[in-house]
C-alpha cells in the first residue's frame, strides 16, 4: 500500500506544518534578528534596539493584515523591545543595560503566568499555533501545569539574575547572568518533556 503521508493529503499536510513553524519562527526571531544583525555590525545599543522595536511593530501589522486580528505573541515581541529601547535611551549605566536580558525573561514568565487565568494558557495557545492541536478539558489542564512552572521558571531565573547584577561587579555579573540563564533553561524544558511523557502514560493506562 503506498504510504500516506507520502500522497497528496500528507505534503500537505507537511506544507502546512512547515508555513506554521516558518510563522512562529518570524513572530519570535524577526525582531531579535534586526537587533542582534545590527549590534554585530557596529550599530549604537540604543538605535539597533529602536530598528528592532519598529520590525516588530511592522510585523505585527503584518500579522494584523493577515489574520485580521492582533496576534498575541507578535503584541509581545513588540513591547519587549520598546521596554528595552525605553531603558537604552533612559540610561547609559552599564548594570541597568545589563537588566535587558533578565528583564525579558521575567516579562516572558509574567505573561505565562497571567494567561494561566485565562481560558487558554500559553503552551496550549502555542500548540494550538504550530499543531492546530485540539486542547480538550482534560488537556487544557496539563497545560495550565506547564505554563505555571515554566512561568514561575522563567520570574525566577530572571530575579536571580536581577540580584546578580545588582551585586555582583559589571564585569563579573555580564558572564555569570548569561550562565544562569543556560543552567535554568535545560531543566525547564527537560521537566516539561517528562511531564508530558508521564501524563501521557498515565491518560493510556
Amino acid at each position: 500500500m503506498p504510504d500516506k503521508e507520502s500522497g497528496p493529503d500528507g505534503r500537505r499536510r507537511t506544507g502546512r506544518g512547515v508555513r506554521r513553524l516558518a510563522r512562529l519562527a518570524l513572530d519570535l526571531g524577526i525582531s531579535p534578528l534586526a537587533y542582534y544583525g545590527l549590534f554585530l555590525a557596529g550599530v549604537p545599543t540604543w538605535r539597533a534596539l529602536l530598528a528592532a522595536t519598529v520590525v516588530a511593530g511592522g510585523w505585527l501589522l503584518v500579522t494584523v493584515a493577515l489574520d485580521r486580528r492582533v496576534d498575541g505573541l507578535a503584541a509581545f515581541m513588540l513591547g519587549m523591545y520598546a521596554v528595552m529601547f525605553g531603558l537604552a535611551v533612559a540610561t547609559a549605566d552599564e548594570r541597568l543595560l545589563l537588566v535587558r536580558d533578565p528583564l525579558t525573561s521575567g516579562l516572558a514568565g509574567a505573561v505565562f503566568l497571567a494567561t494561566c487565568a485565562t481560558a487558554t494558557p500559553a503552551t496550549a495557545y502555542l500548540a494550538r499555533r504550530v499543531h492546530r492541536a485540539t486542547v480538550d478539558a482534560d488537556g487544557m489542564r496539563r497545560h495550565r501545569v506547564q505554563t505555571a512552572v515554566l512561568g514561575t521558571g522563567l520570574v525566577a531565573e530572571a530575579a536571580a539574575r536581577m540580584v546578580l547584577v545588582f551585586t555582583l561587579p559589571v564585569r563579573v555579573a555580564a558572564g555569570v547572568s548569561p550562565v544562569v540563564e543556560f543552567a535554568v533553561l535545560p531543566v525547564l524544558v527537560g521537566w516539561m518533556l517528562a511531564y508530558r511523557r508521564r501524563t501521557a502514560l498515565g491518560g493510556a493506562r
